[in-house]
């Protein structure tokens, strides 16, 4: 095979592998179990285990449930916070959104939220595990879980006013 061939399919799986990757993430295997817990309460900010974050998910069962993991060192969670709090008081009979802090310093989101006003339910992720089994590659990173608990989209990065008003609808359904 001649040199040139060679580097038209490189172009060529380069490309690919880019187009793929620019799609819908491949969803984690994650499905909330275990004893219903209540959402933290407002001005609360609790840390929480994989379990104790399962049971929140399972405790809001008949309503979607909008998942955002953040930090206080990430500029575009700072930017997405007010869209996420206007969007708590617009479904709050019809959706939750949960906030979860990650690779953080407990005390530095605690600021964070309290400089933004922010009083829709958020918690710690004190174990580094609901990181993992959310499979976070990006902060900012949304997920949006059906009304039956099912994860239904993944949004890595931050999120437009229209994206999550469109996948929360969706959640709806």
């Amino acid at each position: 095979m001649s040199r040139r061939l060679l580097v038209a399919a490189g172009v060529v799986l380069a490309i690919a592998a880019a187009v793929i990757s620019l799609r819908e993430p491949t969803l984690p295997t994650f499905e909330p179990t275990g004893q219903a817990q209540q959402l933290p309460a407002e001005g609360e900010f609790v840390g929480l285990s994989v379990e104790e974050f399962s049971g929140v998910l399972v405790g809001q069962e008949g309503r979607p449930v909008v998942v955002n993991i953040w930090a206080s060192w990430c500029g575009p969670c700072r930017a997405e916070m007010p869209l996420l709090q206007a969007a708590a008081a617009s479904y709050e009979d019809e959706a939750v959104i949960l906030g979860i802090a990650a690779n953080d310093d407990p005390d530095a989101a605690r600021a964070f939220l309290d400089d933004l006003g922010i009083t829709y339910p958020n918690g710690f992720d004190s174990t580094g595990e609901i990181h993992d089994v959310l499979d976070v590659r990006a902060f900012p990173t949304t997920y949006v879980f059906g009304a039956d608990g099912t994860l239904r989209a993944q949004v890595n990065g931050g999120i437009s006013e229209q994206r999550l008003a469109g996948l929360i609808d969706d959640a709806l359904r």
